[in-house]
């Protein structure tokens, strides 16, 4: 059984089904978790911050992603194996993220994943000490990082402490929570992705964790479909935040491509 399977999602109180893509391994599938953790966070930023946003994510959605990260518990390492991992599988990812080519045409350039990993870094650099090395954020560069991240903070702080969750916070009457729906699928090779979101619940969670925390502006599904093409975007007449089945696809190819023969 892989890693992230077991360690993420035992520690998240979930069920945890063997991954069903071929040729598991243990490197690769943390990595296609952390990758699965960014897109999850991504996708919600988009929607928050830039609804035309095709893919091509902005400095500000990439910040978003992180703060957000931060509120689900998924990039903050505590004490307790459900955060640590989740934030190690994310760290993972970002490290390979930042490291490919640009003929690999990921759904993140490397610059965008740096970017990510900056804002992480920025945050508490400590426990991503090895994802700073990896992506070439040194010491200057990290100080220049916790700069970005405050600045991020501070404006998501003053953007969103409406919609904040808590004792004697009521968010504004037009909010509402994040629904998760995994759409069948027609094409077979997209199958296990669906069997994957659906069986582990790992979106689910997250989705949970950020409605605890935070209502949004109006509730939204995120929806997880076949679009024809390696996109994520925020459809605001359906309320639903697209992420293609495809962009989680190209990851999977990435890294099976990457880490093919690797010890």
């Amino acid at each position: 059984m892989a890693a992230w399977w077991k360690a993420g999602l035992l520690g998240l109180g979930l069920t945890v089904p063997s991954p069903v893509w071929a040729e598991s391994d243990p490197g690769r599938d943390n990595i296609v978790l952390g990758a699965l953790i960014a897109e999850f966070h991504l996708a919600i930023a988009v929607s928050l911050l830039a609804p035309e946003t095709e893919a091509d994510y902005s400095p500000e959605v990439i910040a978003g992603a992180a703060q957000l990260a931060r509120l689900t518990g998924a990039a903050t390492p505590q004490a307790g194996a459900d955060k640590a991992d989740l934030a190690a599988a994310l760290g993972a990812f970002l490290a390979f993220a930042a490291t490919l080519p640009a003929e690999a045409k990921a759904p993140l350039s490397s610059a965008q994943a740096r970017d990510f990993a900056c804002q992480l870094i920025g945050a508490d650099p400590v426990p991503f000490a090895a994802l700073g090395r990896v992506a070439g954020i040194d010491a200057a560069a990290a100080s220049k990082c916790t700069r970005a991240f405050e600045a991020a903070a501070a404006t998501w702080n003053e953007r969103f402490s409406a919609y904040r969750l808590g004792p004697g916070l009521a968010p504004p009457a037009d909010s509402g929570p994040l629904y998760v729906e995994i759409a069948p699928v027609f094409n077979p090779a997209n199958e296990p992705i669906a069997d994957t979101l659906r069986e582990s619940g790992l979106y689910d969670a997250l989705a949970e964790r950020l409605n605890a925390e935070m209502a949004l502006p109006t509730g939204r599904v995120l929806l997880v479909t076949e679009c024809g093409g390696t996109r994520a975007f925020f459809n605001p007449e359906r309320r639903e935040v697209v992420l293609c089945d495809e962009r989680i696809a190209a990851w999977i190819a990435a890294t099976a491509a990457t880490t093919a023969g690797a010890p």
